[in-house]
């Protein structure tokens, strides 16, 4: 995952600060456990500043659709009740904390937002500097204790070299690149990874190590600065002063802001998702990561198992040849005759029993294993299934563009018993419609062709709208929408230019989508049942066959609505 380094905060606080300094407060939003979304009007235009601490610390203006919990957590609720408009933003010092100072309803407030990647956290402090509350529990760094009601203490200052000293020069005894990032990171202030790395790989394109450090704090010192995408040891990283003689991976254009709501969109890195989306998907990844060890384990059980119709096989030969059997012996051989030709084979027996005890007893535990073996295969089954199941939930994660269709997938998790069901929730918020929505479009002759958007409405489609003659399609082995092509009454064979339509669509809201080609299942209805029990979604199919298709994705009708 990219990181925002304080090189970089510093210029994106300064970008900011041109933008939202002097703007009115709208709205505080907390979507997610770790982010904060500031609604700001700056008298020409409605703007959304985005605070997200731990994975992923970042400070940036955002127009994603950030979906808010329905219930306002503690945190942000005080902040609504406090504040009404932002004086100011800056960067006291070299690290990655910043200050946001605000006029509020009865004094002016101050929100720290330290940024580091390990104990990031947000504090809100009132006029004299007292701690008034914290998104997370303070931690303890070094000396520094917080706690409500006590004086603010920023964070503790590592004794370094100061890159602002204009004097500050490498030491004469560094000669590789790898010796020149390690004195870096260790010895001088502000510094971070990336741009040691980027500095480092300067000196080993050829480099002087003087000159190109003398470079890097010209510019700095004169913020000279200008975000680049750079790959650095086989990672993606973000540098602010990059040295020419080091290619970017992407031109920056556009604003600090819009750069970082790429580079940290759901699209692209999806450990930097917030709210709703990211909480379903973390419930269903732990989840996903339980089944798969299961799977596993049982698995190595099946190996384990020992072949238990052999014991059957026994006791029917020792039956047969009960006549060679006395009690107090030890083991018999027996001719097999269901073999060609026949062979001898040796049966254990129990001395202290009798011959027709010893028949039972191999009877008996051929009936205990069976049922272990039965159970095992049973369990193995319910695994596959609900690992099926998740993975159409996360690709519904994925395939989701509003709130609505996010919430059908909370609903899920929560009919399944993996999240808490919640408080009664306020009439004022949207709730799961009763009707799942369907994806509808038209065949090349004129069929009507559905498609499910989540599971719920896969369950809905195929077990209520599917005819016993209509065609049903499903991207093979993968998850992916259930797609049905209406007959509507013809008895005439469906054109092969529909069915491959059809096919190309399912194939195109699959987990193939971005594959060449895909390949897609097609039955009739009647083969297509729902196992009594089943999750949603979950279908058996009784015969089909497959054809390799190119994925389509047809335009989303809301989408197009909105631009």
């Amino acid at each position: 995952m990219m990181t925002i380094d304080s090189f970089l905060l510093e210029q994106i606080v300064a970008e900011l600060a041109l933008q939202i300094n002097g703007a009115g407060i709208a709205k505080v939003y907390q979507p997610g456990d770790d982010s904060l979304v500031i609604r700001l009007w700056n008298g020409r235009q409605n703007l959304k500043l985005l605070i997200q601490v731990g994975q992923g610390a970042r400070l940036h203006l955002t127009e994603q659709n950030i979906p808010n919990p329905f219930h306002p957590p503690r945190f942000s609720q005080l902040l609504r009740s406090r504040l009404k408009r932002l004086e100011s933003i800056s960067m006291p010092g070299h690290e990655r904390v910043v200050e946001l100072n605000f006029v509020g309803t009865d004094q002016r407030y101050r929100l720290v937002c330290e940024l580091m990647a390990r104990g990031s956290n947000l504090y809100f402090l009132d006029e004299a500097g007292l701690l008034l509350d914290a998104l997370h529990k303070p931690q303890v760094f070094g000396d520094r204790l917080l706690q409500r009601g006590q004086p603010y203490q920023p964070l503790p200052v590592q004794e370094r070299l100061s890159l602002a000293d204009i004097d500050l020069s490498p030491p004469e005894g560094l000669a590789t690149a790898d010796e020149f990032e390690k004195w870096l990171l260790k010895m001088v202030a502000p510094m971070s990874k990336g741009q040691a790395a980027a500095l480092g790989e300067a000196v080993a394109k050829g480099l002087n190590i003087p000159q190109v450090f003398k470079d890097f704090q010209r510019n700095w010192l004169a913020q000279k600065g200008q975000a680049s995408v750079v790959e650095l040891s086989g990672k993606k990283q973000l540098v602010t002063y990059l040295p020419a003689i080091v290619e970017p991976l992407e031109a920056v254009t556009g604003s600090l802001s819009q750069l970082l709501d790429h580079c940290f969109s759901p699209e692209v890195e999806v450990a930097t998702e917030i709210g709703e989306r990211a909480a379903y998907r973390q419930v269903t990844n732990r989840q996903l990561v339980r089944l798969q060890k299961r799977q596993k384990n049982i698995g190595e059980q099946q190996e384990k198992t020992e072949t238990f119709a052999e014991r059957r096989q026994m006791g029917e030969l020792l039956l047969a040849n009960l006549h060679l059997v006395k009690k107090g012996m030890s083991e018999v051989e027996v001719s097999d005759w269901t073999t060609d030709p026949p062979t001898t084979v040796t049966v254990k027996l129990q001395p202290e029993l009798s011959p027709q005890e010893n028949a039972e007893r191999l009877f008996k535990r051929y009936k205990k294993e069976k049922r272990g073996v039965e159970h095992v295969d049973r369990r193995q089954q319910e695994t596959r299934e609900e690992i099926e199941w998740l993975g159409a939930l996360l690709l519904s994660l994925d395939e989701a563009t509003d709130l609505d269709e996010i919430n059908e997938v909370g609903q899920e998790l929560r009919d399944a018993g993996m999240i808490k069901p919640t408080k009664k929730e306020p009439t004022s918020r949207s709730r799961v419609s009763a009707t799942p929505h369907l994806h509808q479009t038209m065949s090349p002759s004129g069929l009507r062709i559905f498609w499910g958007r989540n599971n719920r409405s896969n369950d809905q489609l195929s077990a209520r709208m599917t005819d016993r003659d209509d065609l049903w399609f499903h991207a093979h082995n993968m998850p992916g929408c259930h797609l049905v092509l209406k007959r509507d009454g013809r008895n005439t064979e469906i054109a092969d230019a529909d069915i491959a339509y059809a096919a190309r669509i399912a194939a195109g809201y699959s987990r193939g989508k971005d594959d060449l080609r895909v390949e897609v299942i097609v039955t009739e209805g009647r083969h297509v049942s729902r196992p009594k029990g089943a999750k949603p979604g979950l279908v058996t199919v009784s015969e089909y066959h497959t054809i390799l298709v190119e994925p389509l994705r047809i335009p989303d009708d809301k989408k197009a609505a909105k631009e």
